[in-house]
């Protein structure tokens, strides 16, 4: 792993987060990246937690997993604890 974030444990979260739903939707990392406008490899950093996302990008990826960003960040939802 790359540099540490002062907030990590959050961002690994969220991370997990977004391969799970996006696991569950059938979306491959390449058609997040499409649907998003956002490129492929800082798809793979934001799920690896190797950047310190933006809420904007956060947001956009909510709206393409069809979710809201509440649910993107309510880690009780997860199945991985």
């Amino acid at each position: 792993m790359g540099k540490q974030y002062r907030d990590q444990e959050y961002l690994v979260k969220i991370g997990k987060r977004i391969v799970e739903i996006r696991d569950l939707r059938k979306i491959t990392q390449e058609k997040l990246a499409e649907l998003t406008g956002i490129d492929t490899r800082q798809i793979g950093r934001i799920e690896r937690a190797e950047t310190n996302v933006s809420i904007s990008s956060l947001k956009l990826i909510a709206d393409h997993l069809k979710i809201s960003v509440s649910d993107l960040l309510d880690f009780s939802k997860s199945t991985e604890k």
